[in-house]
């Protein structure tokens, strides 16, 4: 009988340390970070180019300190949103902050050698974070923050977080722009995009009491999620059309799987969103899994 206690008493710690190293991850924004340099790699190979360690480890930075950034801004909504991440982000605030502003640094040294454009690119989650999360809009005005405005802040994140990984590479390399440019940021844009709202919709009773008229509290989370779909079909389609003659199998089939993943996690968001850090894991590590998908195809010899 003491040994089937001693199993249970480990098989209870066990999960109690996972648990914390999963809060500390999610929590702390580094599975997000990994998510952004996982986005990097995306991109490369999106576009053909060969891994960019420079670019991952600048996306890996810049998400790590806008979004804890941004969490310290949000403290009021995540009080009553994210009560366990609040108290996680106030107990360690001061490490935080701290790391966030040096992560900047960091990003910023290594985009410097590329010159002046692959730093405005690095810059933009930083100046689109202030500017969404901070009360700068006149006084006089309906909103002092762009989160409070309607689809702008939806809008603002996503072309944020879609130009930043989908840019750098080619100023990295030297490389014009093309249509593959256009096509990566359009993917990430539109999985970006539906991350924003879907969190939007979880979060209706927050942002009602705050005061934030987003996408889903004016329209409703039935009509939201039929916005979503279509948004969704709408980009894959032109994604994959523009793609058809210039992409592999590996990056198709990639393209054609972010399109999936999105569909079914509007489709299924009630069932999702019930349970907080599952909601969390499976939208912040969407890129991680698509670009797990990315790394098998071409492992496999399929065409990239």
């Amino acid at each position: 009988m003491g040994e089937y206690k001693s199993l249970a008493y480990r098989v209870n710690l066990d999960g109690t340390v996972v648990k914390r190293i999963l809060d500390f991850l999610t929590y702390s924004s580094v599975y997000l970070s990994i998510a952004g340099a996982v986005m990097a790699y995306m991109a490369c190979q999106l576009q053909g180019l060969a891994l960019s360690w420079q670019t991952m480890a600048i996306m890996f930075f810049v998400t790590y300190s806008v979004y804890n950034i941004d969490r310290k801004a949000d403290e009021d909504e995540d009080s009553i949103n994210h009560s366990q991440r609040y108290s996680f982000t106030k107990k360690y605030e001061k490490f935080l902050f701290l790391s966030s502003i040096l992560a900047y640094i960091f990003a910023f040294l290594l985009a410097y050698p590329y010159g002046l454009k692959a730093l405005l690119v690095t810059a933009i989650p930083l100046f689109s974070g202030l500017l969404y999360s901070f009360a700068w809009l006149p006084s006089g005005f309906r909103y002092r923050r762009l989160k409070e405005i309607p689809s702008v802040k939806n809008l603002v994140i996503a072309t944020a977080w879609a130009s930043t990984p989908a840019f750098l590479p080619s100023l990295v390399y030297g490389q014009p722009m093309g249509d593959l440019v256009f096509v990566t940021f359009i993917y990430f844009f539109s999985l970006v995009f539906v991350n924003t709202v879907i969190f939007d919709m979880r979060d209706i009773e927050g942002d009602s009491i705050s005061g934030i008229d987003t996408i889903p509290v004016l329209l409703g989370a039935e009509k939201t999620r039929i916005l979503l779909i279509c948004l969704t079909l709408l980009a894959g389609y032109f994604m994959i059309n523009t793609g058809m003659q210039q992409l592999g199998i590996a990056s198709l089939l990639v393209l054609a799987a972010g399109v999936i993943y999105a569909l079914c996690y509007v489709i299924f968001f009630g069932r999702i969103t019930g349970n907080n850090s599952l909601c969390d894991l499976m939208a912040d590590g969407q890129f991680i899994i698509l670009g797990g998908l990315l790394i098998v195809a071409t492992g496999m010899g399929v065409a990239a």
